[in-house]
């Protein structure tokens, strides 16, 4: 499934692969932005890591490691001050721009103040608000000061458990706000590849960097190609149209196993299919009423179903909570006379036809997916169908990927509130702090708490955990948590994701992270 462009004249054969080899993958989402202050969504995982390069990065095996610093802070390298109020990074030398200009301290400092300006339209600023300031020593040396210890620190600050990438200062420190800087469409990064063109509407090409601080990647050209719709995915496979396709549509994973000269690999994600309440809505503000609807569906059965058996229900959590969670604590099974119970007590009564009513008013509810994948078109019919049988009427509404994740103010359903329930696949973070998902203070249009949901004892363990450097405090803290969740369910996860990602034989070196695909993008090769 090799495709190949033509070698232009003087150019060179790609290291450890054939002159002008060209990967060509299909991507379901088109970015907003090529600027990660402002990208959203799986647009994150599949287009910063090719352009930019943070501080730290995760690997296979979940572990962080260095990307442009030399080393992972930590109290025993000195890289954690003592009190655990100033983390210190020291940054590879050598390593420059795509225009040649070379990284300093100072980009990763501009960063931040970028990311902290007003001005600018960044969609959440998670975890940056626990930064005093940050200071760059000379062109090496960059010190966070932290208003209070801060465990999560090690993997948000301009790593893979938020959205930021380092930026370039000498090219953007003018301008008072970023929001329609020209950069955001042909930027400069420190990546392993730069762009050279965006088709919007089709796609995106980026071409290797030469000079990339972790040596001139192999390939020398990736195309990600806009295909939203999942059997046009499937399609242009087996034409090859396209060479590969991460995150592909599970529902297809038993046609993916068929294409020729591919392979197709499972990987666990830190993310997971989410049904989510919104809390504030009131036919879902009770918490009895969301117990008597998630013991109304056979999760296990619906996972398996929508899935094609790609996913499964069990130890769903795990995407959430990472290595905190604790799979004792489990969610509702499927009880439908304890669910009818339920509905009783909270005054909702099955009519004549069956449908639940409370004072006349039938229960009807909507809910929000995104458009394209048979997984979410699957789960939201098999939803509506179990719910009909338990008396709710369900009214399934769906919107292009884009528009499903867009901010409230473009008209996002998700952030916007405007759904009862709602069928998300949120990436997750590394680290088990989930103050980006449940904080009081992530609630939209300031975060990701999308089921608005607020609870003080929530707040409390959050805050114990993400004030130790210690795992077995933090795991405990993250306990606490999950019992909570258990308890007042504003969301249920129905399966840890894994991602199916599909490539060609010929392909070397793919060890996708949980995060991202392109974690070691530069260490691919296409060989004939």
């Amino acid at each position: 499934m090799l495709l190949l462009v033509a070698c232009a004249p003087g150019c060179t054969r790609a290291p450890g692969g054939p002159a002008g080899a060209r990967l060509i993958v299909a991507q379901a989402q088109e970015p907003n932005s090529l600027n990660p202050l402002f990208m959203t969504g799986p647009t994150v995982a599949g287009v910063a890591p090719l352009i930019y390069s943070g501080l730290v990065t995760i690997d296979e095996h979940g572990r962080i490691r260095p990307q442009l610093a030399t080393s992972v802070p930590s109290l025993r390298n000195g890289g954690i001050s003592r009190d655990g109020l100033t983390i210190t990074y020291r940054l590879r030398s050598g390593v420059r721009w795509q225009d040649g200009a070379p990284l300093t301290a100072a980009d990763v400092a501009f960063t931040y103040a970028a990311i902290m300006n007003p001005k600018n339209n960044v969609p959440s600023r998670f975890g940056y608000e626990t930064i005093r300031n940050v200071e760059a020593v000379g062109d090496r040396i960059v010190r966070v000061h932290l208003r209070q210890r801060y465990a999560p620190i090690l993997s948000l600050f301009m790593g893979p458990d938020q959205n930021f990438s380092v930026l370039p200062r000498h090219l953007l420190a003018s301008y008072r706000d970023l929001n329609a800087a020209a950069f955001n469409e042909m930027p400069v990064g420190s990546g392993p590849f730069r762009v050279v063109a965006w088709a919007h509407g089709d796609r995106l090409r980026l071409v290797r960097n030469a000079a990339y601080f972790g040596g001139t990647p192999q390939i020398a050209e990736i195309d990600l190609k806009f295909v939203p719709d999942s059997s046009a995915v499937l399609n242009q496979l087996r034409t090859r149209e396209v060479g590969a396709a991460f995150f592909a549509d599970p529902s297809f994973l038993d046609a993916y196993g068929r294409l020729p000269k591919s392979r197709v690999v499972r990987v666990p994600q830190n993310g997971f299919g989410d049904l989510l309440f919104n809390t504030q809505a009131p036919a879902v503000s009770d918490a009895r009423v969301r117990r008597a609807l998630i013991e109304s569906l056979d999760i296990p059965r619906l996972v398996h179903n929508a899935t094609k058996g790609a996913q499964t229900a069990k130890d769903a959590g795990r995407g959430l909570f990472t290595w905190a969670y604790d799979p004792a604590i489990a969610p509702p099974r499927y009880d439908p006379p304890d669910a009818a119970r339920l509905f009783a007590l909270t005054g909702w009564h099955r009519g004549p036809d069956g449908v639940l009513r409370e004072n006349g008013r039938a229960l009807a509810l909507d809910l929000a997916f995104p458009s394209g994948t048979g997984v979410a078109s699957a789960i939201a019919v098999d939803l509506q169908q179990e719910l009909r049988t338990a008396g709710v009427m369900l009214t399934l509404r769906a919107y292009t990927p884009t528009l499903f994740r867009a901010p409230a103010a473009a008209g996002g359903p998700l952030f916007g509130g405007k759904f009862a329930l709602a069928f998300f696949e949120p990436f997750g973070v590394s680290d088990p702090d989930t103050h980006w998902y449940l904080g009081c203070s992530e609630i939209p249009p300031h975060g990701f708490n999308a089921q608005r949901f607020c609870d003080p004892a929530i707040e409390r363990a959050l805050a114990l955990g993400a004030s130790s450097y210690d795992p077995a405090i933090r795991r405990r803290s993250a306990v606490l948590v999950q019992q909570r969740v258990a308890a007042e369910l504003p969301f249920v996860p129905l399966y840890q994701t894994n991602a199916v990602d599909v490539f060609p034989n010929d392909l070397h070196g793919f060890r996708s992270s949980a995060l991202s695909p392109f974690w070691n993008v530069a260490d691919w090769t296409l060989s004939r």
